[in-house]
């Protein structure tokens, strides 16, 4: 609705549904308890995880992308998604000072809606899709899934009371999963597929089964777990358990649930310590880093995830977690929706308008060399064909992809698409970003980083190409089309005066494409990444000597860093990966002197006098100067893991064993003949 007295639309909205609503709007409108729920604009995630017929959102300017897709997760099947706006005359639900591209797509994908109802208050009826009521009738019919499972453990009241085949699948895996010996569990499925109320009904089976004492629910705030604990609270009614059973409220919220042999409390992600069931409801609102911290020090734990929801896609995370959980693993996945008939028109709406189940297209050519560079206008998103393509490629490359991203590439002046295409078909994508001195300093996120390393100095003025994401579809990677679309960039970079091309990035498992094509690291950071649970680094390509100048002084202060800090702060990145980004960062001169003392027991240890712990601390720091001031140690690469885990990051010889996959007395005699080698070979950086 295109009102200009949101007051009076807010108002009838509200009070035709009884107040069974939810009101996402600045101040001025909120405060008059019409609605059950109200939170401001930058406060929806508080809604999450609630239920709603009614949601409303009110605003006068922005419409973000990932708001819109948020609260309309909250909608009952059957429900309704209204949006207050001024008149369309002098609405843009676009962000200030853009190109209104974004505008232009979000009010047609409105138009495009299965059902929908657009009125302006000058202009009457601007668009209308009737209703058919024929799916939600059909859905509203479906008898709750029978059990189905021949000497099923599970009781049947419970069994009886899911609604899909699949929950009543995952119920079981869950049964086995409290009995066995598994350590994780993971639960997935796209929205309002039922993953927090089976995981409640799976509490409720544990109390049952007596199997917990004390368990806890993390998410991000009571509101977000309200459909677990409705479950949880619907399995203890069945099981007759609900009357020897204590509920406690915050509000609205059930946050405690307790009995005479067990203990089920809410807990805010950043004060929740694990316990013996520790149970994460949407793990990317969590974090990876957190996720990972309650999988090593508590008992159990079951997560949930959306691979395709409110938030965007999250394929690349639920393909991440597996190997972030405590083993052994079991995994299950929900299929059918329940929250919202088949073909819902709410959910098809969200899930075409702002792509959250984009998939990247399917080639089996060109051949390497047959792709051809472009660099796409930002008018040719619009074309929903071109924008799925790309979009589609870009989730594959990130951990987490929000609706937002969307926006921000339509409307960023300094986002520039570059594709491979190949018969029309768009192969490859890079998202580039430029950052110059006139950037906003928030936005120059690879130039600012670099610039600190390379400390002081005339580089401030200095401009780079940052590749936010690069992206080749599936079917095609290994053939060199990633490194093809790079060069591509870098040729347009140096074209344009830009003194670098960088990245920043945290999946590792990146890293060899990244060195392979000629980018050295300069930046690694001290702290995880909380969505992928690693540490982000930099790298850089120079294309200007001034370019060259300033990545050469900050690789090498990085470098200096990261042996220094190996014992500290980098001591928990992976032993291989530091020797991987050692090799490969500009030599660095070390001012450390080994006192009398420690050349003689180095010297001893070299004779096989005295052992490794006795002569540890100049061995620390002749390493340290060694690999700060070469590239090449003159090591293999299980002997540079070795030592970078036994010397520079002060681990134990047992964990040194774990991570080459050999017995104690294989890693010893590995690491002491490496070292000896490398201090004979360059006793004259140490001696």
């Amino acid at each position: 609705a295109n009102t200009s007295d949101p007051v009076r639309a807010v108002e009838l909205l509200s009070d035709s549904y009884g107040g069974d609503c939810l009101l996402v709007a600045p101040q001025g409108l909120r405060g008059q308890g019409r609605c059950r729920l109200e939170v401001s604009p930058g406060g929806f995630q508080k809604a999450l995880g609630g239920e709603f017929d009614l949601a409303i959102i009110a605003l006068e300017t922005l419409l973000r992308p990932s708001l819109v897709s948020a609260v309309a997760e909250t909608v009952r099947g059957g429900g309704i998604l209204a949006i207050v706006a001024p008149p369309l005359d002098r609405w843009d639900p676009g962000p200030p000072g853009g190109a209104s591209f974004y505008s232009t797509y979000f009010l047609d994908s409105i138009r495009r809606a299965g059902i929908h109802l657009w009125i302006d208050e000058d202009r009457g009826v601007i668009s209308y899709s009737g209703p058919s009521r024929e799916g939600v009738a059909a859905w509203r019919r479906q008898e709750p899934a029978a059990p189905g499972f021949k000497g099923s453990k599970v009781p049947p009241e419970l069994l009886r009371s899911t609604r899909s085949p699949s929950q009543a699948r995952a119920l079981e895996v869950g049964a086995g999963f409290l009995r066995g010996r598994a350590r994780s569990l993971l639960v997935k499925g796209d929205r309002g597929r039922g993953k927090s109320f089976l995981t409640g009904l799976l509490l409720a089976l544990a109390v049952y089964w007596r199997t917990i004492g004390r368990a806890v629910v993390v998410g991000p705030t009571p509101v977000s777990v309200e459909s677990l604990m409705r479950g949880l609270i619907s399995g203890l009614t069945l099981l007759g358990l609900k009357s020897k059973s204590r509920i406690v409220y915050s509000g609205d919220n059930v946050v405690r649930v307790s009995g005479p042999w067990y203990r089920i409390s809410y807990e805010p992600p950043d004060t929740a310590e694990p316990a013996t069931l520790t149970v994460v409801d949407e793990a990317a609102s969590v974090g990876v880093a957190r996720v990972r911290r309650y999988s090593w020090r508590g008992g159990k734990l079951v997560v949930s995830t959306t691979v395709h929801g409110y938030e965007g896609s999250g394929r690349a995370f639920a393909k991440l977690l597996p190997g972030l959980l405590a083993k052994p693993l079991m995994e299950v996945e929900l299929e059918e929706p329940i929250r919202y008939p088949p073909g819902d028109p709410l959910e098809r709406w969200v899930y075409e308008t702002f792509l959250l189940n984009a998939e990247p297209p399917r080639v089996e050519s060109p051949a390497p060399g047959e792709a051809r560079h472009l660099v796409l206008h930002k008018k040719a998103l619009l074309d929903r064909k071109v924008l799925s393509q790309v979009y589609g490629l870009l989730v594959t490359a990130h951990y987490r992809n929000t609706p937002d991203d969307l926006m921000a590439l339509m409307e960023s002046p300094h986002h520039t698409l570059h594709v491979l295409e190949s018969g029309g078909v768009v192969v490859a994508v890079a998202d580039v970003v430029e950052e110059s001195p006139k950037v906003d300093k928030a936005a120059r996120i690879g130039l600012e980083k670099l610039v600190f390393m390379a400390g002081p100095g005339d580089f401030e003025d200095i401009v780079s190409w940052r590749i936010s994401r690069i992206a080749v579809a599936p079917s095609l990677q290994g053939r060199g089309l990633g490194s093809q679309l790079l060069r591509s960039i870098e040729e347009d970079a140096r074209y344009s005066g830009a003194d670098l091309v960088t990245t920043i990035f945290s999946r590792h498992e990146v890293i060899g494409f990244w060195l392979r094509n000629g980018y050295t690291p300069f930046y690694v950071s001290p702290r995880y990444n909380r969505f992928t649970g690693e540490k982000n680094l930099g790298l850089a390509k120079p294309l200007t000597p001034r370019g060259e100048e300033a990545l050469a002084r900050a690789s090498a202060s990085m470098k200096a860093r990261l042996i220094l800090a190996a014992p500290s702060v980098y001591r928990d990145l992976a032993a291989e990966k530091m020797a991987m980004l050692l090799k490969a960062m500009h030599p660095v001169y070390l001012p450390l002197w080994l006192t009398e003392h420690q050349r003689h027991a180095v010297s001893r240890f070299l004779e096989g006098d005295v052992g490794l712990e006795q002569a540890f601390d100049g061995v620390f720091i002749a390493v340290a100067r060694i690999l700060a001031a070469t590239r090449d140690p003159g090591l293999g690469e299980r002997e540079l893991v070795a030592v970078v885990a036994r010397i520079l990051q002060g681990k134990p010889m047992n964990e040194v064993s774990e991570i080459l996959g050999s017995t104690l007395e294989e890693a010893e005699e590995l690491v002491g003949e490496a070292l000896r080698r490398m201090l004979r070979e360059y006793r004259d950086l140490w001696g």
